[in-house]
């Protein structure tokens, strides 16, 4: 009887074990797809976004501004990874800066924003691009007024 139990366990063990190790599903990866359509399109053309790579070398995606605009924050968001490493470039009329930022994706909910850098100025451009060790998911970074 015990070793029944112990074999069942085993067995029930090596199941979930499984199970946790299949990744995403299918599934996953539509609702993920759904969620940068709403999301991207919710910034009004102030948003770029794309799928999570697994490489720090990342295509950046880039919006350029036919007026010098200014903004005071970018949102980041990410959904399908535990985490993400962004590279966000901000150019100006007469300066240019990339900075570094990694987040953790909290299932793609709303992070506190993080500030525009001043010295830039008004924008002309802004690129950004970002990375995950697990390559699954989407990202977004929204401009705010």
């Amino acid at each position: 009887m015990n070793r029944r139990l112990a074999v069942a366990a085993g067995a029930l063990l090596a199941l979930g074990l499984t199970a946790c190790a299949g990744g995403a599903t299918e599934a996953d990866r539509s609702a993920w797809s759904g969620w940068f359509t709403e999301v991207s399109s919710a910034g009004s053309g102030n948003s770029v976004g794309a799928q999570l790579t697994d490489s720090s070398a990342a295509s950046a995606t880039r919006i350029d501004f036919a007026d010098p605009t200014t903004f005071t924050s970018v949102e980041l968001r990410c959904i399908g990874s535990d985490r993400a490493a962004f590279t966000l470039t901000y150019t100006g009329e007469d300066t240019t800066l990339t900075l570094s930022q990694d987040i953790v994706c909290h299932g793609g909910d709303l992070l506190t924003p993080i500030a525009v850098p001043p010295q830039v100025g008004p924008l002309t451009a802004f690129a950004a691009a970002a990375s995950s060790a697990e390559a699954e998911g989407y990202w977004v970074a929204t401009l705010q007024p």
